[in-house]
Parts: C-alpha cells; structure tokens; sequence
C-alpha cells in the first residue's frame, strides 16, 4: 500500500502536471476524439467472423474497419493517459541535471525518444491485441486471458529485472548537440525498460472493449504502485494488486 508520504508527495511538482496529462488522455478516451481500444473487435459476432477468414483476408477486414492511422492515433491517447504519471523521476533528474535554459528542451528530446519507441511498440502490441481477439472470438475472453497475463508478468522476476533497469538514470550533459545527444539516449533506454516492464498491462487495456477507461486506469495504478517501488531482488513475488491489497489488510489488522 501506498504510505502516506508517498500520496502527500502526489501534490508537489511535477505530480500535479503528470496526473493532469493522464486526465486529459483519460477524458480522449472516453470520448469520441481517441478509443484507445478496439471498439470494432468488441463484438464477439465480428470476431467469430473474422476466424472463419483465411489470415490475408482477416487482416485486410480488420484493417478496413480499424485504419492504422486511427489506431496510432488512439494508441498515443492512450499513451497520453497512461504515462505520464510514470516519468515522475527521469523528467525530475533531466530538470535538477540540465542549465535552466535547456531544461525545456531537454524535456522535450527526451520525450520525442521515449514516445518514438513506444509508438513502434504499439504496432506490435495492437497487433497482439488483434490476434487475441481473433482468436478468443469474444471479447470478455480476450480480455480475461490478457488481464490474467498482464498479472503472471507482474509477479515474475523478469519484469522485476525491466524495472529495476528503469530504475537507472543517466548522465545528462550541460551544453549543446552532446547534451541532446544523451536526453535522446536517455529516453530510448527508459523506453525499452519501461516497454519490457509494462507491455503486459498495455495489451490488457486494449483488448478491455467497452471497458478501456477502468482498464486503462487499473493498468495505469498498477504500473505506478509497481514503479514507485525500491529495486529489489529479481525472484517470483505478489503481483502489484494483490500486494497493495495484502499490504492494506496486514496494516488494517495491526491497528485495528
């Protein structure tokens, strides 16, 4: 469970600003500007549908009812909603690290990196998703199976290992194309960290359908209780929800 400096630490910089992306991201996913989903696949019909189809015509089906370009674009809403909260400590470390007239743009190359990387992963995890659905022919299944690998990954000691490397920092240089040159990298390698450590709960929430916003923000609460923890040995543990949940019980009991 979260200890109560930690949520008191929620109302200092840059909390405030990460949290209110991710609200705006969560307000474009409920509506019309961004699903950050498959809402075309939710229906079980359309998926039992699409298995009967040989893959080149299943694939061509699926592209003509979710374009690519639509689904990048509810990918980076999604992005929007679930990652900012997560960037707390390298977006600090580039800020103390660089000279104040650089802190802005530092910020920024280190977001173009880290978001770069995570837009090609979401080719990969969209086309997971896809098949998924495909395959489970319900969207409830496809869903259920995600959510219950998304916790498997949570409690293994590889993702253990993703995000005590996330846990890193680097070095940020003080003055020009060197200086850019290391936000850049710095953004890349949290990326793949954060990618190896997350991918999970991402396929979870976009194979949610009509429940993507409470996926998004279970998937999203998750990761952060996950984050905001010390690095620790790499070995089979609780997964994030459940140790938050026994965390609580075991104070509850103590003091009651």
């Amino acid at each position: 469970m979260l200890r109560a400096e930690t949520l008191r630490s929620f109302t200092w910089a840059p909390w405030p600003v990460l949290f209110s992306l991710a609200g705006v991201g969560l307000i474009l996913s409920a509506g019309d500007a961004g699903w950050a989903t498959l809402p075309a696949f939710c229906g079980g019909g359309t998926a039992r549908m699409l298995v009967g189809l040989d893959w080149l015509d299943a694939l061509k089906l699926a592209l003509a009812i979710n374009p690519p370009g639509r689904l990048l674009m509810d990918w980076a809403v999604m992005l929007l909603a679930m990652m900012p909260p997560l960037l707390a400590a390298p977006l600090m470390h580039i800020w103390r690290s660089s000279l104040q007239r650089r802190r802005v743009r530092a910020i920024a190359v280190f977001v173009v990196g880290y978001s770069a990387l995570w837009m090609l992963a979401g080719l990969i995890l969209i086309g997971a998703a896809l098949l998924l659905q495909l395959l489970a022919g319900q969207e409830a299944v496809a869903f259920v199976v995600a959510l219950l690998l998304a916790i498997l990954w949570s409690a293994s000691p590889w993702q253990r290992i993703a995000l005590n490397r996330g846990h890193r920092l680097r070095r940020i240089g003080l003055f020009g194309w060197a200086a850019d040159r290391e936000c850049l990298s710095f953004g890349l390698v949290h990326a793949i960290w954060c990618i190896a450590s997350c991918w999970a709960w991402m396929l979870a929430a976009l194979t949610a359908g009509p429940w993507h916003v409470p996926a998004m923000m279970f998937a999203g609460a998750a990761m952060l209780g996950e984050r905001l923890k010390l690095p620790e040995a790499a070995r089979w543990r609780w997964p994030a929800p459940f140790s938050q949940f026994f965390c609580w019980q075991h104070r509850a009991v103590r003091h009651g």
